[in-house]
């Protein structure tokens, strides 16, 4: 895994030079929207990497009462802690590159209807992130070289973070020896707990140098020598900042992936040796149906192409296997054998092997299990979240069908978008008028890819928002007391009902706000004080008067989806 997502970031780090190149040509805005796509690649292949960072901090997480996984579980937590530190850093600075001037997530996203359809999407405008003043003006004080101090803080994560690292590996190797040296006996004889693991973190520890290289000056194109985040940030369009920030993200993850599957080898590579092996069993797919030839393998633990059992006895539910029925291949026991009904069948027995010094026949049991099914002829897909899809958000779906591989599966429907995640899938309804969408999907069955019915789901409208005002640390809901002072800047905002378990944020655009007995006053934006009228309204209502937030406009913002017209109850409050 971790050298399939290697090949796929040098790949993109080839492309990315090339793109930031030809935009140093001024070549058109065909180069800004391929950066954007770029930038999409870059934040895929992220969400790989903490998937599988994940699963290797957890599997460290299960084990840390285990001597050998003792030492690495006391130190990975500071490896996450640096990652993250460096990393939120960096996605604050992105955030702040695309806000809107009104306090939206992003400000280039923007609704396009799909020629020849009714549906109307959120793209975002990558043509239009061609300014560079804004992250000019985040950590430059002047084109000299000078730096703000997020210019200055960003200089110095970059600069430690292969130092910060570096130290913690160095730690679990020493660690490791002490604890070595604390478990060997005096007289210099040890049992098997005084085995080492071998740590090697010269690979990491070669890419940190490589990914995060620091010069104080660097010299350009032109012969002249610049500093080093004005070399690589000041004057550039905002979509090249972005995409230069989103690559350093993805280093970070990747270097914090590496040395995770680094410790994880040297851990389970320690003390291997014959009495540890055992059989597994390879399929080259999930179950196997009637109709098929069951090419099952029954391998060592360790895989060796070079092994040769001495001796084979193997068993289906009790009943020999002959010769016929199975061969010896690159250190395989292969089965060659069709099984005409469905259900779970044992394969048990023994595989041989003499020693080597002994000659004595060491056997190893096999006990193995083969599930043989019929063939399906519909998919299984059902939506997480009460069984309906909202409209705007993204679903969380779980989709299989039965005896295809994960992988190969691809949903699809003409009122959604569906989009992989690390859990299953999300699907997303992008028709705003369709009250129901049917779902197809595809699958690899037999080295085939077939269609399968999904079946036909509602698409409702996300339940209301609760209506309420946030700031100086608080957050007022209908029926509170709040200042003139809360009143007049603090933001209108919407919260997600308690039991409404979606991912997603509310953005207000607008409302009306009424102060006692004054006529209702309208506000474009999230705060009060955007309309001078309702701000004097409030400054001149006095203890005890009821302020009504009402017709509330708001969208949704699920990923790259911005929905508009989410619905925000109106609320009151008391003037305190």
């Amino acid at each position: 895994m971790a050298a399939k997502l290697d090949t796929r970031q040098k790949m993109i780090n080839m492309m990315y030079l090339v793109f930031i190149a030809m935009l140093a040509l001024n070549i058109g805005k065909e180069v800004l929207a391929t950066l954007g796509v770029l930038n999409d690649d870059l934040e895929s292949s992220i969400v790989e990497l903490e998937a599988s960072s994940q699963a290797s901090y957890q599997q460290i997480e299960s084990n840390s009462g285990s001597a050998d996984y003792e030492i690495a579980a006391s130190n990975v937590l500071e490896i996450k802690k640096e990652s993250d530190s460096f990393y939120d850093f960096l996605q604050t600075i992105k955030d702040s590159l695309i806000v809107g001037d009104e306090g939206e997530v992003n400000k280039y996203l923007k609704e396009v209807n799909v020629k020849g359809t009714d549906s109307v999407i959120t793209v975002t405008s990558y043509q239009e992130m061609d300014k560079s003043l804004v992250l000019d003006d985040i950590l430059f004080e002047s084109s000299d070289g000078d730096l703000k101090p997020i210019g200055e803080t960003f200089l110095s994560k970059f600069k430690n973070f292969p130092s910060n690292i570096n130290k913690i590996l160095d730690v679990i190797v020493f660690m490791e020896e002490e604890a070595k040296i604390a478990k060997t006996a005096l007289d210099g004889s040890k049992d098997e707990d005084g085995v080492q693991i071998e740590y090697d973190f010269d690979s990491s520890k070669n890419d940190l140098k490589n990914r995060f290289s620091y010069s104080e000056k660097i010299v350009n194109s032109e012969g002249t020598s610049q500093d080093f985040l004005i070399y690589n940030f000041y004057g550039f369009p905002v979509i090249a900042s972005l995409a230069k920030l989103t690559k350093m993200q993805s280093d970070i993850r990747y270097i914090e992936n590496k040395v995770l599957n680094e410790i994880l080898s040297s851990i389970q590579g320690k003390g291997l040796n014959f009495s540890t092996f055992q059989t597994l069993l390879e399929t080259s797919k999930p179950v196997y149906y009637t109709t098929d030839v069951v090419d099952a393998a029954i391998v060592m633990g360790k895989k060796d192409e070079g092994f040769k059992p001495d001796k084979v006895e193997l068993f289906l539910n009790g009943k020999p296997l002959t010769k016929n029925e199975y061969f010896i291949e690159n250190g395989k026991v292969v089965l060659k054998k069709r099984i005409g009904s469905p259900g779970t069948y044992d394969l048990t027995g023994t595989l041989s092997k003499k020693n080597a010094d002994t000659q004595e026949l060491i056997s190893i049991p096999v006990n193995q299990k083969l599930v043989i099914i019929r063939e399906p002829n519909s998919a299984v897909v059902s939506a997480d979240n009460m069984k309906v899809f909202y409209r705007g958000l993204r679903n969380p779906t779980s989709i299989s069908i039965p005896g295809v591989a994960a992988n190969t599966i691809v949903p699809s429907s003409s009122n959604a978008k569906f989009s992989k995640t690390k859990d299953g899938w999300a699907a997303q309804p992008t028709n705003a008028r369709a009250k129901e969408m049917k779902v197809s999907v595809s699958g690899i069955l037999n080295g085939k890819r077939k269609n399968f019915d999904g079946g036909t789901f509602r698409i409702l409208p996300p339940p209301p928002g609760k209506g309420s005002v946030s700031g100086m640390g608080k957050v007022i809901e209908t029926g509170g007391s709040i200042s003139k002072t809360l009143l007049t800047n603090g933001i209108i905002t919407g919260t997600k009902p308690k039991d409404f378990l979606y991912d997603y944020s509310i953005i207000v655009t607008g409302f009306d706000i009424k102060v006692g007995n004054s006529p209702a006053k309208t506000v474009n934006g999230n705060k009060a004080s955007r309309n001078p009228k309702a701000a004097l309204d409030v400054k001149s209502a006095g203890k005890g008067t009821a302020v009504v937030i009402s017709n509330i406009k708001a969208s949704s913002k699920d990923g790259d989806t911005v929905t508009p017209n989410y619905e925000v109850e109106s609320f009151f409050l008391i003037v305190n």
